[in-house]
């Protein structure tokens, strides 16, 4: 009897060890690796959360710069309507005509007539200077142009306005620091002018200069007055 209650306890005492390491074994080989997965699986989630979130934003911000620039543009547009001649050097010779007709026509009677609409007595100072000739030397990025220094009469108060007044001009133009002289209502102001043109889009391929004569441009107009002949480009013959 004893032999045998010793072989059941022994019996017991293994098969109880043997079920914890079974329920160990299944703990480790089992559930710990579906709890790693688990916690593998919830750090891509907060990671794709996070990455959606950014995503979202980006394209919040990135419609909000489309939007501004858009708006950008609109201004752009209209401020080179209302502020720039239709001047370009994709085609360089093209580019040169419409830069002689700023000078020789345009400059001139738009800077003269303009004091005298802002209420001032204007005594002089356009001196629009000869436009080039050789259209490969342009600075096609922007182009400075100085027109002499202007003198204008009239009161203190209507020569601020005056000045005031070149931001409605329709050319950009800059206006140095004005010199005053005289006492009111009969006071004279002084002040250098440059106008300043941006012309659209990139440029053209230079082109070859060839001689010409005859008094006339390389392009086949004449070139206005005060303005220097140029010669004519290869392939183009004056008239």
């Amino acid at each position: 009897m004893s032999m045998s209650k010793l072989r059941t306890i022994h019996v017991v005492i293994i098969g109880s060890f043997a079920c914890i390491v079974v329920i160990v074994g299944v703990y480790f080989l089992v559930i710990k690796k579906c709890y790693a997965q688990i916690g593998q699986y919830n750090t891509r989630l907060q990671t794709a959360e996070q990455t959606w979130q950014r995503k979202a934003q980006a394209e919040r911000e990135l419609a909000e710069a489309k939007l501004q620039n858009h708006l950008m543009m609109v201004r752009y547009e209209k401020y080179m309507r209302e502020k720039m001649p239709s001047l370009s050097f994709a085609d360089r010779t093209q580019g040169m005509i419409a830069l002689w007709k700023e000078h020789g026509e345009v400059l001139g009677p738009l800077l003269e007539s303009w004091p005298r609409k802002t209420g001032v007595i204007f005594a002089g100072g356009v001196q629009v200077p000869a436009a080039p000739t050789d259209p490969n030397s342009v600075d096609t990025s922007i182009i400075r142009i100085p027109v002499g220094t202007f003198s204008v009469v009239s009161d203190f108060r209507s020569i601020l306005g005056h000045l005031r007044s070149w931001n409605r001009f329709n050319r950009l133009v800059q206006i140095d620091l004005a010199s005053l002289s005289g006492t009111s209502p009969r006071m004279t102001a002084q002040y250098a002018v440059t106008v300043y043109i941006f012309p659209r889009g990139e440029a053209g391929p230079t082109v070859t200069i060839a001689g010409g004569g005859g008094g006339e441009s390389a392009m086949g107009v004449m070139a206005p007055t005060g303005v220097p002949t140029p010669t004519a480009p290869t392939g183009v013959s004056s008239p």
